[in-house]
């Protein structure tokens, strides 16, 4: 219960999704409210969207330029970092998702000032250990490289690239923790505008700084940067529009959380880190086995991983925007608009991914060739688009069910299921698919636990979501 002292009114420059909405009479039909949930749904996706988008040039810029400035070899080598960088981002998304699921209830519920207790504790925890890992990762660089089989020919350029990302882990994990607790709050805008400055950042720093004596690390250096500006543009544009979750003597005194705050964060946002780290140690293990089939190979595998974003990232929007909405409607006590919230999401998410993994598996060739024109590198990469790409659409669904079902507070389930696919699934059938296909059966790995997670997630909801009762988490 919100005690006397609390405020009730939302802030008047970011409102919650159930206040932007359009009222639903009771006197609509259920197609009338259906199509006025939809046009919601997609009103607050497009930012979400675009910001996806974003994040995938981004990348794509600094890939195309190493590429192209530098060789395929210093592309292979930015590309052993991908499972590192999975596993970095996966402190943040697991810290972002607690919090930006409890931020979402209590900001749906009208509590703006216990969500910003949320949010602050999300921040302390990304600092502390975006610090640890900087510090300890440039010890542990040298054993991940052995760990991955990176080529000899690349190993000092990978070994350097890899310090520098690492020095801005801090950085890395605090901006994605922050995007996703301000879309928690209902504001997609501002992560839409601090990507937008990281994109601007990487498209006129990048090329400068790789024919620096920087080299390779010049693309690490320029991420860095845009990360450091970001995070400046948010706190200040917070500071200035006097909102609930700005920096300032409120949320400085809340970053030592108190332990139920705390417990609470963690508890939503453990499962969600530990399930995209693993997915990020699975992809070592797979690395390891791709480098041991050359350098092209891994050239190959950066194409693969960076146009695999293309079909994840749409899915990823759908997700995000089923998150918020759901946890908005769950914060009201309105389960049967989450229920709605995920069939419209579901749809949304087949719809959009569907169209692009048939884009890239028509015209694989094309795609490689934004990257290299190195024709044994195109002829591997366009072999993994046909055999992938079909499966990531089931992926990406798998994703949007895990969303609701962590919006709900219901965070080890999607986390057991992920676990499960990659220890039982991606991994025996990668290694036996490669054993006996060679580095053209590689691949097949990810179709087989793609497939997996979308199957065991529509299982998992048909027998057990779909029946539990949709109430705040406490």
């Amino acid at each position: 219960m919100q005690s006397s002292g609390e405020r009730h009114v939302m802030p008047r420059e970011v409102p919650s999704i159930e206040k932007q909405e359009t009222y639903v009479s009771p006197v609509q039909t259920g197609d009338d409210a259906t199509q006025t949930l939809l046009k919601s749904f997609l009103i607050f996706m497009l930012p979400v969207l675009m910001d996806c988008v974003l994040q995938s040039i981004a990348s794509t810029i600094g890939n195309v330029y190493i590429g192209r400035l530098l060789g395929a070899e210093d592309l292979a080598a930015a590309s052993t970092f991908y499972p590192l960088l999975l596993i970095l981002v996966s402190c943040g998304v697991g810290l972002g998702s607690g919090a930006g699921v409890l931020v979402g209830q209590l900001w749906g519920a009208g509590h703006p000032e216990r969500a910003r207790a949320m949010a602050s504790a999300a921040v302390a925890v990304s600092i502390v250990l975006g610090g640890i890992v900087a510090i300890g990762g440039q010890w542990a660089v040298g054993p991940m490289l052995r760990l991955f089989s990176v080529p000899a020919n690349i190993t000092d350029h990978a070994a350097q690239y890899c310090r520098v990302f690492l020095a801005g882990t801090p950085a890395l994990i605090l901006v994605v923790t922050v995007a996703i607790t301000l879309r928690g709050a209902g504001d997609n805008i501002r992560p839409l505008v601090m990507m937008g400055l990281q994109i601007v950042v990487s498209l006129v720093v990048t090329p400068i700084l790789l024919k620096t004596s920087l080299g390779l690390s010049g693309a690490a250096v320029a991420a860095i940067l845009g990360w450091v500006l970001a995070l400046l543009l948010a706190g200040i544009w917070l500071k200035q529009s006097g909102h609930e979750l700005a920096p300032g003597l409120g949320m400085l005194r809340e970053l030592v959380p108190k332990r139920q705050v705390l417990w609470s964060v963690i508890r939503l946002g453990f499962p969600a880190m530990v399930e995209v780290a693993t997915q990020g140690l699975a992809e070592i293990v797979l690395v390891g086995r791709i480098n041991g089939f050359g350098s092209e190979m891994t050239a190959a595998y950066g194409l693969f991983t960076q146009t695999l974003t293309y079909i994840e990232y749409p899915g990823m929007a759908v997700g995000i925007t089923v998150s918020v909405m759901c946890s908005h409607a769950i914060g009201a006590r309105n389960p049967q608009r989450a229920r709605e919230i995920l069939r419209i999401g579901f749809l949304v998410g087949l719809l959009m991914t569907g169209a692009l993994a048939a884009i890239v598996m028509l015209i694989p060739e094309t795609v490689s060739l934004l990257f290299t024109s190195n024709p044994h590198v195109i002829a591997l990469a366009s072999h993994a688009f046909r055999a992938v790409m079909g499966s990531a659409v089931l992926l990406s669904l798998g994703g949007v069910l895990g969303s609701a079902m962590r919006a709900s507070g219901d965070s080890v389930a999607p986390m057991g299921i992920m676990l499960g696919c990659i220890a039982f699934v991606e991994l025996p059938a990668g290694y036996m698919f490669a054993h006996y296909y060679g580095a053209w059966g590689v691949w097949f790995g990810y179709t087989a636990s793609f497939s997996a997670v979308f199957l065991s997630s529509v299982a998992y909801w048909a027998l057990r979501w779909r029946h539990r009762p949709l109430v705040p988490v406490q």
